[in-house]
């Protein structure tokens, strides 16, 4: 496959989304309690059983962190509605990663934060190439692949998605690797955000 096509624009955005998201979400659950900042499925369901159980201890985080990143996506929706600066959103998320990072915030405070941010993310860019594509989650990610791989059809969808799928997991790999090495432990998603933000404010001034 050419190199041009690898490493076009949608491609490469969906990547550094996905990593960052990936990221994220491992932080999250390995060093703020067991509990995701992108991937709301699991979120809900840690909620619904938390509540059945009346352990309203547990499900606190659970109910701030959707709700941080029920407003993020709307924060996002506005800003795009209304100004059509999706770019924008993806630097306000990178800038709450860094703050998180360096004020050392933990549990309770530092979820609903990373939450917003990735609700931010989240709503910014949901289409890459004109193929729809979420990168806070990998579930419908995985259900087209396989859609995919039954129809053969091997084209910049299937890529797409490989491409988003293995992007998250070593998101949350290098979370597990690297984020107690960095004096800002979120340091490297949030540069992912940035460069997508900066690649698309370069893209749309092009197109003015």
């Amino acid at each position: 496959m050419r190199a041009d096509t690898v490493l076009a624009p949608p491609l490469r955005r969906a990547a550094l989304l996905c990593l960052a998201a990936g990221y994220v979400d491992a932080y999250g659950y390995v060093d703020l309690g067991g509990v995701f900042a992108a991937n709301m499925t699991g979120n809900t369901v840690l909620l619904g059983i938390s509540a059945t159980r009346s352990q309203w201890a547990h499900s606190l985080p659970y109910a701030l962190t959707l709700a941080a990143f029920f407003l993020g996506a709307m924060a996002t929706a506005g800003l795009k509605r209304f100004l059509d600066r999706p770019h924008a959103a993806l630097l306000a998320a990178a800038v709450l990663l860094v703050i998180a990072g360096q004020l050392g915030l933990r549990g309770d405070l530092a979820l609903p934060l990373l939450a917003f941010a990735m609700g931010l993310q989240g709503a910014a860019i949901n289409r890459f190439g004109g193929i729809p594509l979420q990168t806070v989650v990998v579930t419908s990610t995985l259900l087209n692949l396989a859609d995919g791989c039954i129809h053969r059809a091997w084209g910049p969808p299937m890529l797409l998605h490989a491409t988003a799928w293995l992007a998250y997991g070593a998101g949350a790999a290098l979370a597990v690797l690297l984020s107690q090495r960095f004096g800002i432990p979120l340091v490297l998603p949030a540069t992912a955000l940035a460069v997508v933000a900066v690649d698309l404010a370069v893209d749309r001034r092009r197109a003015a």
